[in-house]
């Protein structure tokens, strides 16, 4: 049943969003990657109920008095339509759908020519919502039955009379096809506005995930994007058909127009363009000819590693200026239709979705679906209802960043300068990133660690040289004293922080540096309990990857929708001749009861058999049944040693030790502190073989959390604990330099000459500032925790009586976030600090609210 408030009257509404309402140029947060947010015009969010949980699509009314806006890029847990008044930014309306319950509502949106009438796409519900729009709010008619996850849609006046076509982004529902891969779509529905009725089914062919929709100025052409083909498809909307299908790029040059998302047609002109997400470019499709026109590069750099990520589109009323938004570099591109050129940036919230012209062409209206970030959450992933004083609000960060609507001039060209310049600044686009000091030249080998989920605070936060709180520190010295002693020993980085805000954009950011447009717009589909899209950021069969997404460096190697074109780290090391070992990222889950089947393998690109034997077949991925200590780090170190022996350590090793996660307190498993317990005690025995190999010296062993989704932090919700280890980090020093995922991903990089893969590895602060130039060859030997490790004899375990025991044991752990991540927090905490604790209440600290702004940037 749909959750709905209908609104009869909007001064409480009003007064919510005018409390959130700020000017853009007084904010000075900025993003985890340390780009600035200094968004033009005036910017307005929600801040209490639902809303703006992640926007992704709009509509601006025809008479230009208001837009539409359809969030869901929050955990799709409350998903939205709302209205915004254009002038005052004021919400005038709000229909809230529960993903908890199966609701949902997904990317598209469009009001009828006169403007009382609007439909959204249902997404994971399979319909398209029908609303009447009135003076006193927005109101559901009905719901039109559209097959599966209907994703862009548009309104034409076409030959047949005024028709909705809706694209069905799936071809069936999710987990059919018994595969990681959401089986893909290849249909368009089209819908009589009139009736409310389907009364057509276009069949585009080839199955290739269709997004975006749009009609050409006579109404005559229907276009769809091909989101996995690099295409667009062409319908002839009298007889209903498709005709034609646009290639935006040849097969061997997928950087020119990879994942077209968006598409717009021009008022003034026989044209319609296309948003190449993944290619920082701008298809122009002559609608006469059918053919392509032009491409446009807006990418910030222009020729520059991949990552602005155009995701939306708006074109003045005359024709004549094409707005991009890229949600990569937190901007709007502007270009010249006529010139073929981008001519300028204006800076906008945190990753733009969608930008549209009201129709004087006065202004521009743009949806950020972050807005400005997330902010502290000190009571991180508590969701129930606590007393007065201790958490409000929710502070889990899957779902508690909200995004904004924002107001922009259309700039004079010298006011587009101006923020042109501001742009680059903000992304630091300047000089590039700090060159790898020569005395480092003899490191030759990094060892590259990923765990599980944590945060800052909740392993170093009573550390008393860094800026930590230790009344919210989980795991002390008696459960992860190697991470703790490490950052005493070596560096402690305590303003490091996470690009992701799960596991399922986590690791794409993790091992490719970037998390693509499909990864943002899919994953909270698979992190609501209705699970409307499966779980396939990560490991994705061979035969359910397309031929159609090519490795950039080698067009005969498919890759799935997840992977970004220049693919992963491997591919990077593949391709500079760098040898690479990878024990366990990027492989199938693997079965709870088989720890060592021997047959562990991936489909992924240069992981991949026709490569060579590149996985080690003996070490798990994800499985929290197999320990890090017991089963992980021994089978690591086995092969250790032999290629100490054979003098052969690859250049790089990818190492997942996972349990750091744990299982809550489910009972019969290990408890959270036993499975930190086992994770600790496996990166410590690793630093101890290194540290005492004749391959010390030439080694540095990096280690981050995917994310830091599963707890608090009193800074924000993206700080995570980071280590970089090597007899030139052994200073004991604390380093308070702004790092994130990316800066971990250059720093490997630059250690052994490979090439930035996205723009924000290209441009992230290097760690050098944790290194020196003399080396300490002091080993380090492994500390044994008090707290009994996983899988070890008399290990702890959760009873039937833990704190919230139930809840736990009905949490599905077979994946990584398959477990409800707010109340699996909780449980961590509880079972830590006792069934009738309380997280502590929260306090501003200096870097509060948005991440603050800082000096060194």
């Amino acid at each position: 049943m749909v959750s709905k408030l209908f609104t009869r009257g909007f001064l409480g509404l009003a007064v919510a969003a005018l409390a959130a309402l700020a000017l853009a140029q007084s904010a000075r947060a900025i993003t985890p990657t340390g780009w600035r947010l200094t968004p033009a015009g005036t910017t307005t969010t929600i801040t209490n109920g639902p809303g703006l949980a992640g926007p992704w699509g709009e509509a601006i009314s025809p008479d230009g008095s208001s837009v539409l806006v359809t969030s869901s890029g929050t955990a799709a847990r409350f998903e939205t339509v709302e209205r915004f008044n254009v002038g005052s930014l004021n919400r005038t309306g709000l229909v809230s759908y529960d993903g908890n319950l199966g609701d949902s509502v997904f990317y598209g949106i469009a009001y009828s020519p006169d403007g009382q009438r609007a439909w959204a796409s249902g997404g994971g519900q399979g319909v398209v919502h029908a609303y009447d729009v009135t003076g006193q709010g927005l109101v559901e008619t009905g719901q039109i039955q559209a097959g599966f996850f209907p994703s862009g849609l548009a309104y034409g006046q076409t030959p047949r009379g005024d028709r909705i076509y809706v694209a069905d982004n799936l071809g069936a529902p999710p987990f059919t096809t018994g595969s990681y891969e959401d089986p893909p779509g290849h249909t368009v529905k089209v819908i009589d506005p009139a009736s409310g009725l389907v009364t057509a089914t276009i069949d585009l062919g080839a199955a290739l995930d269709p997004l975006g929709v749009a009609f050409d100025r006579q109404g005559t052409k229907a276009y769809v994007t091909q989101w996995a083909g690099r295409s667009v498809a062409v319908i002839d909307t009298a007889t209903q058909q498709k005709t034609s299908e646009i290639q935006l790029s040849p097969i061997a040059q997928p950087f020119q127009a990879d994942h077209p998302s968006a598409i717009a047609a021009n008022p003034a002109r026989d044209e319609v363009y296309t948003a190449n997400a993944n290619s920082d470019t701008v298809s122009v499709i002559d609608t006469r000819t059918d053919r392509l026109a032009s491409t446009i590069d807006v990418g910030l750099v222009t020729g520059g590693p991949k990552g602005s990520i155009p995701d939306g589109l708006g074109v003045s009323p005359d024709g004549r200026r094409l707005y991009v938004a890229l949600a990569g570099e937190n901007a709007v591109a502007v270009v010249d239709v006529t010139r073929r050129r981008t001519i300028g940036f204006i800076p906008t919230g945190w990753y733009p979705a969608d930008v549209k012209v009201t129709p004087n062409g006065e202004n521009l209206i743009v949806v950020n679906t972050n807005g400005s970030g997330a902010g502290p959450n000190r009571c991180g992933g508590v969701l129930n209802p606590l007393p007065p004083g201790s958490c409000e609000g929710d502070q889990y960060v899957g779902s508690m960043i909200r995004g904004s609507v924002e107001r922009i001039p259309v700039p004079s060209q010298g006011q587009l300068q101006q923020w042109t310049l501001q742009v680059r600044d903000n992304n630091r686009t300047h000089g590039g990133a700090d060159p790898k000091p020569g005395w480092l030249n003899g490191i030759r080998h990094v060892i590259y660690v990923i765990k599980e989920n944590r945060t800052y605070d909740q392993v170093f936060g009573s550390l008393p040289a860094g800026n930590g709180d230790p009344e919210i520190n989980l795991f002390g010295d008696d459960s992860a004293p190697n991470h703790r002693e490490l950052a005493r020993r070596f560096t402690l980085l305590d303003n490091n922080f996470v690009d992701a805000e799960v596991s399922a954009d986590g690791h794409p950011w993790s091992v490719q540096g970037v998390a693509t447009d499909y990864v943002d717009k899919t994953w909270p589909f698979d992190y609501a309990s209705a699970f409307y899209r499966s779980y396939n950021s990560e490991f994705v069969p061979l035969d359910q990857q397309f031929p159609s997404e090519p490795l950039a460096s080698d067009p005969t190697v498919p890759r799935p929708m997840a992977a970004a074109t220049a693919g992963y780290i491997w591919d990077d090391a593949y391709d500079h001749g760098v040898s690479f070992r990878d024990y366990g990222e990027g492989t199938p889950w693997d079965d709870p009861t088989n720890c060592t089947s021997h047959a562990v393998y991936s489909d992924l690109t240069r992981l991949s058999s026709r490569f060579g034997q590149h996985v080690d077949p003996d070490f798990p991925g994800w499985n929290l049944g197999c320990s890090d200590h017991a089963v992980r780090e021994p089978e690591w170190e086995r092969e250790f040693d032999q290629f100490v022996a054979d003098g052969n350590l690859p250049g790089l090793e990818i190492v997942y030790f996972p349990n750091d996660h744990n299982a809550g307190t489910s009972p019969g498993r290990a408890t959270p502190q036993s499975y930190m317990a086992d994770n600790d005690l496996a990166l410590g025995r690793m630093v101890d073989a290194v540290s005492h190999s004749p391959y010390w010296r030439s080694t540095a062993i990096i280690v981050l959390e995917d994310d830091a989704q599963d707890g608090p932090d009193h800074v924000d919700a993206h700080r995570a604990p980071a280590l970089v280890i090597s007899p030139y980090t052994q200073t004991g020093r604390v380093d308070s330099t702004h790092y994130d995922t990316a800066s971990a991903l250059g720093t490997l990089e630059d250690l052994l000459g490979l090439a930035p893969m996205s723009s924000f590895d290209a441009r992230a602060n290097r760690m050098w500032p944790s290194f020196r130039r003399h080396p300490n060859m002091r080993p380090y030997d492994a500390i044994m925790p008090t707290v009994i490790p996983f899988d070890d004899p008399g290990y702890p375990r959760n009873g039937q009586g833990s704190p919230m025991a139930e809840e736990s044991a009905r949490m599905d752990f077979s994946k990584p976030d398959a477990a409800p991540e707010g109340l699996l927090s909780e449980a961590v905490w509880k079972s830590v600090r006792g069934a009738g604790s309380q997280m502590p209440a929260p306090r501003h600290t200096s870097r509060g609210g948005p991440i603050a702004d800082e000096d060194d940037d």
